[in-house]
């Protein structure tokens, strides 16, 4: 077993076609089915099964996949080790954010960090949670900065390191007839969304980790919301609340992102009861290499959150 070997069959498995992975890898198809034929001999399974969308993996497939991304991965960091030895401000590192987070949190810590560290070559994947877990598990990421939550905290594979946590926060109409209801503290008016039962509520896509907390949230207070507009741009959501046309649920990290528009909603702390946060987390494959660059700009990035961001209780 090579890493050529490793390296055709986990590049066949990510683009489903012998033929663009052929491209990919600048070898001829005939050739690429013959290293397949005789890994398959070898072992004697068959790796790939043909449908209509293309060749996806068998059973035993989807075990050689996991085990080639492994020992690519390894070998790849081994290089870079290597490599980095004769400096310790050297390598590159590739790592997986969503566009809000990258939107909020890179403008503030990456200048000045690619003005300490120019040797570090740091390269961003703008990307939504799902695709970054399946980056991470192809090795194409040393690491991704995400809102974790169930499913991925709970995974074997994978090791989430909390940084914080950020409260969600009730947008609502700025002439909504709920300040009254309000509970007046420190920290702003908190406002039960159970009382938001007949109200029309303006939400994200289904799978997005915001309308994941927002269900979550809503079904604790007995909420079955009557969903108004649906969009993939929670800012856009945020606006069109601020114009009269619902309620919505926002992260207070995410509030004013944008700066704050002439006309904006009238924002309710959340009863504690509720959980209503998230958790930013460091998230990457359990017991990976990690590099010294990859190291460096962690601990940057650290460093950088904990100035930025206070921690909601649980």
């Amino acid at each position: 077993m090579t890493t050529r070997e490793l390296l055709y069959i986990k590049t066949i498995a990510d683009e489903g076609s012998m033929t663009l992975a052929a491209q990919r890898l600048y070898v001829t198809q005939p050739s690429l089915s013959h290293c397949v034929k005789s890994i398959e001999n070898q072992l004697r399974a068959q790796l790939f099964r043909r449908t209509s969308g293309g060749l996806i993996l068998t059973d035993v497939g989807e075990r050689y996949y996991r085990m080639a991304c492994e020992v690519l991965h390894i070998y790849e960091a081994f290089e870079e080790e290597i490599s980095e030895q004769s400096e310790l401000v050297h390598g590159r590192v590739v790592m997986g954010i969503t566009n809000y987070l990258a939107l909020d949190e890179l403008p503030r810590m990456l200048p000045a960090f690619c003005k300490d560290y120019p040797g570090i070559d740091v390269c961003i994947s703008e990307e939504t949670t799902e695709k970054m877990l399946q980056n991470l598990t192809s090795g194409r990421l040393d690491f991704a900065i995400m809102h974790a939550g169930e499913g991925i905290s709970d995974d074997p594979s994978l090791s989430c390191e909390v940084l914080g946590c950020d409260p969600f926060l009730i947008a609502a109409p700025p002439d909504n007839p709920y300040e009254p209801y309000a509970v007046q503290g420190e920290d702003g008016p908190e406002l039960d969304p159970a009382l938001l039962k007949d109200e029309p509520f303006l939400m994200v896509a289904p799978g997005q980790r915001i309308r994941q907390v927002t269900d979550r949230v809503l079904d604790m207070a007995g909420v079955k919301p009557k969903v108004a507009f649906v969009s993939k741009n929670y800012e856009l959501l945020r606006r069109l609340c601020a114009q009269g046309m619902g309620f919505t649920l926002v992260p207070k990290q995410y509030a004013g992102i944008f700066g704050e528009q002439k006309e904006k909603p009238r924002y309710y702390r959340i009863p504690q009861k509720y959980g209503a946060y998230w958790e930013l987390s460091i998230v990457m494959l359990r017991d990976a290499y990690v590099s010294r660059a990859a190291q460096t700009f962690l601990e940057a990035f650290r460093k950088h959150f904990q100035q930025s961001l206070s921690c909601f209780p649980k």
